[in-house]
């Protein structure tokens, strides 16, 4: 598929918004996960749930085809609401959110269709909703590390490398 450069941006940019969360996935253990800012807030793992769940979730309603390819990642039994046992699993599941959503996307613009019931404007518009979605809960992660007595060198070094990939 030959995408229009401004499409093309739209991917291009979905891409570095997956690099960015892998990003700050690495930077990650389980422990950190339950953290809670201790006000009724969601703690880290709930963020990361909402985060990955919104591709899934929103799949289903626009393409079911392609949600069915993102392996359920939530269980509301845990505290953190995260089904995943291991970053390196979280990181699995937002891989085939990813993806799926791209082919959904891609899919859609090759047969010349929008998405019934949501982003009838352009099958593009998952992608820029994708991305304002997980910024929103990537700040409240970063001031909850913040908040859980991360290092400023540590935060900082997340913030430079995450930054970066923007600058590109």
């Amino acid at each position: 598929m030959t995408l229009s450069r401004e499409l093309a941006l739209v991917f291009e940019a979905f891409a570095r918004n997956a690099r960015v969360n892998r990003a700050l996935l690495a930077t990650l253990d389980m422990p950190i996960l339950e953290y809670d800012d201790g006000t009724g807030g969601f703690s880290i793992g709930q963020h990361l749930a909402d985060i990955v769940s919104f591709r899934r979730e929103w799949l289903s309603r626009v393409s079911p085809e392609h949600a069915e390819r993102v392996p359920e990642a939530i269980d509301m039994g845990a505290t953190t609401w995260l089904a995943a046992k291991s970053v390196a699993e979280l990181q699995a599941s937002f891989e085939a959110g990813d993806a799926a959503i791209t082919e959904a996307v891609s899919s859609a613009v090759t047969e010349g269709r929008s998405f019934e019931g949501a982003y009838e404007s352009h099958p593009a518009q998952i992608m820029v909703h994708c991305l304002v979605h997980d910024a929103h809960h990537r700040g409240q992660i970063m001031a909850l590390l913040r908040q859980s007595g991360r290092g400023a060198e540590e935060r900082e070094r997340l913030e430079q490398e995450t930054w970066a990939i923007w600058r590109e």
